[in-house]
């Protein structure tokens, strides 16, 4: 039975985008896990937490991500 656990940071995924990563990420690691049988066995009980860390508890490279590395990586730019 498969725990996954997704850090995002907070506010960056609404609830819509939160409810299909949720769906997909289980579909997908459902799938993996429980070859050769098919996925609908695994997936009732594969559970997804999706934690929401608030940017100044986020670093990257050393450092705390701001609202300007977030837009610069968004923008392919880092």
């Amino acid at each position: 039975m498969p725990f996954i656990n997704i850090k995002v940071l907070k506010g960056t995924l609404s609830e819509e985008k939160k409810k299909e990563m949720i769906l997909r990420v289980t579909e997908t690691v459902a799938e993996i896990e429980a070859r050769p049988l098919p996925k609908e066995k695994l997936m009732p009980y594969s559970w997804c937490v999706i934690e929401e860390v608030d940017m100044q508890n986020w670093g990257v490279g050393g450092q705390p991500v701001t609202p300007e590395m977030l837009k610069a990586l968004m923008k392919g730019k880092t």
